[in-house]
Parts: C-alpha cells; structure tokens; sequence
C-alpha cells in the first residue's frame, strides 16, 4: 500500500525538532558521524545534549547543522523540512508570501529561505552530459512586452534548454542567442555524437560538426516530421512560464538562475513521491549557503 503524501505524514514522519535532527545525521552520516571540519571519522563522541559532537583527532566541536545550509541559522529544522516538503508536493513552486504562512515565518525570512534552497540546488545540478536525441530551444521570460526572438527585449531574459527525450532535463538563462553562445552551452550539456533536434533559429545551423542535427521548420508550419520534433522541450517552457507567471510574478533577472535551477529540479523529479522529492532536497543541502551568496553583495 502506497503512503498518502500529505501533511499528516509529514507531522507523523517529523513530530518535533528532535525527529528531524537525528533523521538528518541518518541521511548526512548514516551510523557513523564524521567531523565536517577534518573529515575524521575516527573517536567522534557526542555530548550529553544529543546534539553536539567533539572529534578526538582536531579537537573541534561540531553537529549536524556544521557546514551546511542550516548552519548559523534561527529557523528551526522542522521548518527547513517542512519547506523542503512542500517544495516536494508542489507542481508549480511556492512562492514566498505562500511559504511565510505555511511554516509561520515572515516574507522576508521565507524569501531568503526559498532562495537558499534554489541556491542549494542551482549549485548542486548534475554534471552529466545528456546524450542520445536531445531537444533544444530558447525562450524569453521577465518583463512586461512580448519580444523579437534573438533581439530581446525590456525587461525579458533568454533561457535556453536542452531536454534528453525520456530523461533529463537542462535550463539556463543566457545573455543571448547568438551562435557562439549557444555553441559553447550545448557543447558543455550534450554529448558529442548526440542526436540534436531543433527549429530553423540560425544559431543551430552549424551543429552537424560534432551532432547529427535535425531541424523541423516552424516558419513552414510544420511541427512534427517522424521523430523530428522539439514538442517536448516547448513543453517544459509551457509550465516554466506558468510557474514564472502563477507564482513568482516576473522573477527578476538577478534571481533568475535559481528559479530555473528549482524548476529544473521538479521537473525532473516530477515521476518521483514526495518523500524521494524531499530526500533528494536533504542530501543536495549538505553545503553552507550565506548572504552574499544569495544576494551576490
């Protein structure tokens, strides 16, 4: 019998600040703590308090919370997972303003909160190269006016993808659409000897160099030829600009970057529970996170 992933399982999983404290250890460490500040696994005692540790071999004190993104922080764990839970049970993201009254916080601690979070998972992104057929496309989103494709506009942002069919998918903002900065970002995602399929935009035009390409001609109003086709990838910007639009409300360029890296992330787990979801959000937070890396300031 499948578990009902609502809130009651959550409260049920994660009653009290001690709950989620030792379930985090489980996750960092497993049965064996081991100093984040030396990386010694050797005589790890923990103190009375349940909480804190010493490492025999450096002397330091430290405890779950040390080198990550809760470190220094007031928000209680239970918070932190219960953001991280509903971030899992959201199909379109939660916005700030949502987030401040579900886990009883202000919009402001619940902003610096989800940025972190997306931070946390902009740098924690898979390095592997997709690979096999692979869809590409750009899109504008941000601002207020419809723009011309590959000029731009005010206020709107190029976003280019890659989605491998039946895997992953692969978005980043870009400073533009031009050739040469499509060439080095497709080069770095996709695999040599991929299978690359477009539209007729002229960056592409030189791909066959290192990828069999594929083109499907929009301006001819054609959109499918066999297995010629970039539905899948329009497909992902159709629910980006939903999430852009439903939710975030015109994200700003600055923060671009991390709304991608959080649609990125449920778009490529959206086949997966809201418990997998959530522990795969646990174990990519193992890094500290402060101000500046948020606010680049």
């Amino acid at each position: 019998m499948s578990a009902n992933y609502n809130l009651f399982y959550f409260f049920k999983q994660f009653p009290d600040e001690d709950a989620c404290r030792k379930y985090l250890e489980k996750r960092r460490w497993g049965k064996t703590p081991v100093c984040p500040h030396c990386g010694s696994a050797q005589k790890v005692y923990r103190y009375n308090n349940g909480k804190t540790f010493k490492c025999a071999h450096c002397k330091k004190q430290f405890s779950v919370k040390t080198g990550t993104i809760y470190e220094n922080s007031n928000i209680p764990l239970q918070k932190w997972f219960l953001a991280f839970y509903l971030i899992s049970l959201s199909k379109k993201g939660i916005s700030s303003i949502e987030l401040s009254k579900a886990i009883g916080v202000t919009q402001k601690t619940a902003w610096y909160l989800l940025h972190k979070i997306r931070y946390m998972l902009e740098h924690r992104n898979s390095d592997n190269q997709l690979r096999g057929t692979v869809e590409v496309d750009e899109t504008y989103v941000g601002g207020k006016k419809k723009g011309k494709r590959g000029r731009g506009s005010e206020n709107k942002t190029p976003v280019f993808g890659a989605v491998q069919r039946k895997g992953r998918l692969s978005i980043t903002p870009v400073e533009n659409t031009r050739r040469k900065t499509l060439e080095q970002i497709i080069h770095k995602l996709i695999k040599s000897g991929s299978v690359i399929m477009s539209d007729e935009w002229w960056a592409y035009t030189k791909l066959d160099k290192n990828y069999k390409h594929n083109v499907v001609k929009h301006k001819r109003k054609e959109y499918v030829r066999g297995d010629v086709y970039t539905n899948t990838i329009e497909g992902a910007w159709s629910h980006l600009k939903r999430s852009m639009m439903g939710t975030y409300h015109r994200p700003s360029k600055e923060h671009l970057s991390k709304y991608c890296a959080e649609f990125e992330f449920t778009y490529n787990t959206r086949k997966k529970t809201p418990l997998a979801k959530f522990n795969q959000i646990i174990d990519k937070n193992l890094i500290r996170v402060g101000y500046t890396d948020i606010t680049g300031t």
